[in-house]
């Protein structure tokens, strides 16, 4: 009981000094990350013009290490929330996605040129490969177009197209019900 006290203890004190030190979570693929940091509405692109599909608020956690992903549907039948983090031998942002429909799925994160491309890695029906190409159009707004191909083939087809907006720099915006406390300056 003693040593988990004390165990304890160090961890609490060496928190704060090892939060001071250096950032271990930058570099290019966390920089890629911090350009999806915010709060977004997100519009279904059809023939007719643009619906509102709901609300994204992105946040990078845990020191950075961690990106987290909220989406509430416009008429808030459909959410979701993910969790993910940069992988050790890939360097890329692996985030897993539960959804309110039940269904869980695994995307890794790639560049491809000027696009992010987020290939789904687990989850979902393996007969079909998913993946979501991403594009900046500013720093303030980007298109995700959803493309799929049998597994056993490369012929990849487009299919929904969304388009993201931020409508705030930081995932500061309360909830429901509860009152945003502004951050003091250290």
């Amino acid at each position: 009981m003693r040593r988990a006290a004390a165990i304890a203890a160090t961890i609490a004190f060496a928190s704060p000094v090892a939060a001071q030190e250096a950032a271990i979570c930058a570099g290019p693929a966390y920089d890629l990350a911090q350009r999806f940091v915010g709060v977004w509405q997100e519009f279904a692109v059809t023939a007719d013009g643009e619906r509102l599909a709901g609300q994204l608020d992105t946040a990078l956690e845990a020191g950075g290490c961690a990106i987290t992903q909220v989406f509430t549907g416009a008429d808030g039948a459909f959410s979701f929330r993910s969790l993910g983090y940069v992988e050790a031998q890939s360097g890329q942002w692996s985030e897993t996605y539960v959804l309110s429909n039940g269904r869980v799925a695994t995307y890794r994160w790639r560049l491809d040129g000027e696009d992010v491309v987020i290939d789904r890695i687990a989850g979902g029906d393996p007969a079909t490969h998913r993946r979501l190409r991403v594009t900046f159009e500013s720093p303030d707004a980007y298109r995700v177009v959803e493309e799929t191909t049998p597994a056993d083939a490369e012929a990849w087809t487009s299919g929904i197209v969304t388009m993201t907006r931020r409508i705030a720099a930081a995932t500061s915006v309360p909830l429901p019900g509860t009152v945003a406390i502004p951050a003091r300056d250290a």
